[in-house]
């Protein structure tokens, strides 16, 4: 996500001919994807030309990742997470079976991978949180970045008897196919 800061400056406005041909060129040019976009699309317009001299505007876009690669990680973190089979001593606790839980293993594998941010509970204990995978809060570079280091972690502390990148891949490849 890209955050930008607006400040209107003292310098005057295009013309009313000048801001008509710039008007037609954005809306012609740049579409929303539905109605309600272009609503949006028409607010924004409206508000970047009546800003008085001194007044700001922030500005967020989201430029989306590639979805196919998205999908692609989290069907890698299901076969890890299919894979998985954690050590326990236990099995119940208060006579409830203690079970595997997804979000989770995501975390945890996240966590194990880099991507993490340092935090502190009330005790003034430091704790762990995996970083945000939104398609807002990380971009399609540090994502890759992202996937490459749960490869190295999954085939690391979950995946044992795979041979390698390859073979994840391939298996991964497969998964995706019956979706």
């Amino acid at each position: 996500m890209s955050n930008i800061t607006i400040t209107r400056t003292c310098a005057p406005l295009p013309e009313e001919a000048e801001r008509v041909g710039l008007r037609k060129m954005l809306f012609e040019c740049f579409r929303g994807a539905n109605d309600a976009d272009d609503k949006a699309w028409k607010r924004f317009w409206r508000r970047i030309t009546n800003l008085e001299p001194g007044e700001i505007s922030f500005l967020d876009f989201i430029i989306p990742r590639n979805g196919k690669f998205h999908r692609k990680f989290f069907a890698m973190l299901d076969v890890g997470f299919d894979a998985w089979n954690p050590p326990r001593k236990r099995r119940t606790y208060k006579k409830r079976e203690i079970t595997k839980n997804r979000e989770q293993f995501r975390e945890e594998i996240i966590i194990l991978a880099g991507f993490y941010e340092q935090t502190f509970n009330l005790k003034g204990e430091m704790r762990l949180r995996a970083r945000s995978i939104s398609f807002s809060r990380m971009e399609q570079p540090e994502f890759e970045q992202l996937y490459s280091a749960v490869v190295d972690v999954l085939l690391r502390e979950v995946l044992h008897t795979y041979k390698g990148r390859a073979e994840l891949d391939e298996v991964v490849e497969r998964v995706l196919g019956f979706a």
